[in-house]
């Protein structure tokens, strides 16, 4: 199981390259499209990503001009995060590419145990 989640990570990396971010930043793309106005701290403590890794993706990002901060009306020491239409090209293509890698890599599979991968694996990362 290491070794084909070491050729996905390894080939989703790759995709990933052109748009000069990674599968974390990646991910937290994601959580902010799937959670407008989120703050850092929420995102943080979602993603199990520590504060200061955090700063740090979120400048990146915000310096790419995929996502905007702006300033919480309701607490004025955090930022809330929304992502920008450049975020949202980003994440449209990348999860299109995927896609595609997921299907590559578990070609040997047919539909009916792809489905029941899927479920064991959020099985098991739901106990964690």
């Amino acid at each position: 199981m290491g070794k084909v989640l070491q050729q996905l990570e390894s080939k989703f990396a790759e995709g990933l390259i052109e748009c000069n971010i990674n599968a974390r930043q990646y991910g937290v793309l994601l959580f902010i499209e799937e959670n407008p106005y989120s703050s850092q701290k929420d995102i943080s403590e979602n993603l199990q990503i520590d504060r200061t890794t955090m700063v740090s993706h979120i400048d990146h990002l915000e310096t790419l001009e995929f996502v905007k901060r702006t300033k919480n009306p309701n607490d004025r020491r955090s930022y809330s995060l929304m992502i920008t239409g450049k975020g949202k090209e980003v994440l449209d293509s990348r999860w299109e590419f995927l896609s595609h890698t997921e299907s590559e890599v578990l070609a040997p599979l047919n539909q009916q145990e792809r489905q029941l991968l899927k479920d064991f694996l959020i099985k098991i990362w739901s106990s964690l």
